[in-house]
């Protein structure tokens, strides 16, 4: 054989395998993605194929698009590379695999990253050699769709094929295998399912439909039982400073059990009784989502009825929106939002203009303030919330401060020159779980905090009311969370999950109003009693939500909980089985209509 011959020979051997290995390249995707994780011995074999079916499909809709597979491999598997490094990142510090939605939270997690430690691993720095050689050898192989008739046709028929793959996926394998994310242990469904498709089957949760019995008729007839607002039974002062503070990871890990202190970290919070309303706050959301607390504290509406697992601030707040901070700039309060760090985080600058804020005071206006750990202080925090105050024109104007604190985010580990560690769990937990004891001395800071404020606003002339409450507890360690419960996470009943959703709260006035304990309330309830305790003018909605809360006074995406404590689960919720089923049914039609249907029934939300 003559040498032309043999590179003839060799050359249509390469041909023949780089084109076989451009065929692998889902199944190698696949196993470089999943080995990254940590993810390949926990997905079973139909799920790994499901898997490897949807990245081939990545791979054939992109070759198609661009006829060549220089670009489409390339493109791909660098693509898949980054998302496996950015989904093992997260679950290291988060917990929380990456979905959909955090796409749009991108920007949100990358400023708050540096309070994390990233390890690179080994199969990290393999994948990404492998990825590289084999795009290498790839280029010497390409595979190119050539003339305009072909390339036309390539994608009609490609797009067909892709467009009925998606199809089958969707109305046959997902309800025929009953694939679904679970919403308690999302993380759970990932490492079971493998990354692609639990990204896939999470698409069916994207789009909203209608609840049982929706009409603009039926929320117009709840609008004509709601509208006339009823006649004050007595004078109620109201505030010419009303502060709500939503205290970044601030409760007390007690609601989840019991254990001990070196000394007490909510020593002044437990001792306030005059002219002080308190609570447990339930939020929607555990150890992060900061925003979907914020959301449903200020429109009223529950993210149990949003589509799962979404950020209502990057979905659902569009211009003009109805929440309460249209209810009071309608009342003459100026309205203003403050939050020590980057105002694109949770896309608060744009939810901020299109809810109605006249003013928004990000990490800007804190610039010299001092920081605990990598944040800003509650107590420098609370420093320039004084300050506004004060800067009013005159002391008369009504003033809506809105602020969002940073003190206590997550990342309880490390040391720091300027923190102290001042409170540790004793007992049989002393030494255990150095982020509890970590973030159980920031709640004293904050406890502390929370004294300087009042006491300032306590000698204050002007009518000032205080609503303090957390956004969610931290994400400590499991293992102190299963301790503190008695038993491991996966054994507590669904009714008890609420224990790691409740944050406290607080509506304190420094004028006279009566004391109170309300106990367990849903996040979506408190504005309103706000507005109630204020003495101001509510809207329809408004008005609703208060009857509503005398019967489930907790809503809550684990469900429903009455008066007397009774659990029901959603589906036995909307069912003829419980007494507050048209309670439900009405609430779910508002929710939809006021977040969702761009039909809105205006009148029942505005003041």
């Amino acid at each position: 054989m003559t040498r032309e011959q043999t590179k003839k020979y060799l050359k249509l051997i390469w041909g023949i395998a780089g084109r076989a290995a451009i065929l692998f390249m889902p199944l190698i995707s696949y196993f470089l993605f999943e080995s990254v994780t940590g993810n390949l011995e926990t997905i079973s074999a139909p799920m790994a194929a499901l898997n490897v079916a949807w990245i081939f499909l990545l791979y054939f809709f992109v070759f198609i698009c661009s006829v060549n597979t220089r670009i489409a491999v390339p493109v791909v598997s660098i693509f898949l590379l980054i998302a496996s490094l950015a989904e093992t990142f997260v679950v290291s510090f988060r917990g929380r695999p990456v979905m959909l939605w955090d796409v749009l939270a991108l920007g949100t997690a990358m400023t708050v990253s540096g309070n994390y430690e990233f390890v690179i691993s080994p199969q990290m720095k393999e994948a990404c050699v492998w990825i590289l050689v084999l795009n290498l050898a790839l280029w010497t192989v390409p595979v190119r769709l050539k003339g305009w008739k072909l390339r036309l046709g390539a994608l009609g028929a490609g797009s067909a094929v892709t467009a009925g793959c998606v199809w089958f996926f969707f109305c046959s394998l997902v309800p025929g295998w009953m694939l679904g994310i679970n919403m308690w242990e999302v993380e759970t469904t990932y490492r079971e399912y493998g990354y692609v498709l639990s990204t896939a089957v999470s698409l069916q949760y994207v789009i909203k439909r209608p609840p049982a019995g929706y009409s603009q008729t039926k929320v117009r007839q709840i609008y004509e039982e709601y509208k006339e607002p009823e006649e004050k039974k007595e004078e109620v002062t109201q505030p010419v400073n009303l502060i709500c503070i939503m205290n970044e990871s601030y409760s007390d890990l007690r609601a989840a059990g019991d254990f001990t202190t070196n000394i007490e970290y909510f020593p002044f919070l437990n001792s306030l009784t005059e002219n002080t309303v308190k609570g447990n706050l339930c939020v929607p959301v555990f150890g992060s989502m900061t925003s979907n607390s914020e959301f449903e504290f200020l429109t009223g509406d529950s993210m149990a009825l949003l589509p799962a697992n979404s950020i209502a601030y990057q979905f659902n707040v569009k211009p003009g929106a109805y929440s309460l901070v249209s209810t009071l700039k309608s009342q003459g309060y100026e309205a203003i939002a403050m939050h020590p760090y980057p105002g694109t985080n949770w896309n608060r600058e744009q939810v901020y203009e299109n809810m109605g804020f006249d003013t928004f005071l990000d990490e800007e206006f804190y610039e010299g303030s001092a920081q605990l750990r990598n944040y800003v202080s509650d107590r420098a925090d609370f420093e320039k919330l004084i300050q506004v105050v004060e800067e009013k024109e005159d002391p008369e104007d009504k003033l809506f401060l809105f602020n969002v604190t940073m003190q206590n985010h997550g990342g309880y580990e490390g040391e720091y020159d300027n923190f102290q560690q001042r409170v540790w769990l004793t007992g049989d937990m002393e030494g255990k779980y150095p982020k509890a004891d970590q973030y159980l001395s920031l709640m004293k800071e904050s406890d502390e905090a929370l004294e300087y404020l009042l006491g300032y606003f306590s000698q204050s002339e002007e009518p000032t009311m205080i609503v303090m409450f957390g956004d969610h507890q931290p994400s400590v360690e499991d293992e102190f969370f299963d301790e503190v419960a008695g038993m491991p996470s996966s054994q507590v009943s669904d009714a008890d999950h609420l224990m790691w959703y409740k944050t406290p709260f607080l509506i304190w006035t420094n004028y006279s109003q009566p004391e109170a304990d309300m106990g367990d309330l849903g996040d979506i309830y408190l504005s309103s009693y706000v507005l109630k305790l204020a003495g101001l003018d509510m809207t329809p909605y408004n008005r609703f939500l208060l009857d509503l809360s005398e019967y489930l006074p907790v809503v809550h995406f684990l469900g429903c909980y009455d008066a007397e404590g009774n659990y029901y689960y959603w589906t036995k919720a909307e069912s003829e089985r419980c007494p507050y089923r048209e309670w439900v049914l009405d609430y779910e039609a508002l929710v939809y209509n006021h977040s969702l249907d761009r039909r809105k029934v205006d009148e029942m939300f505005a003041p």
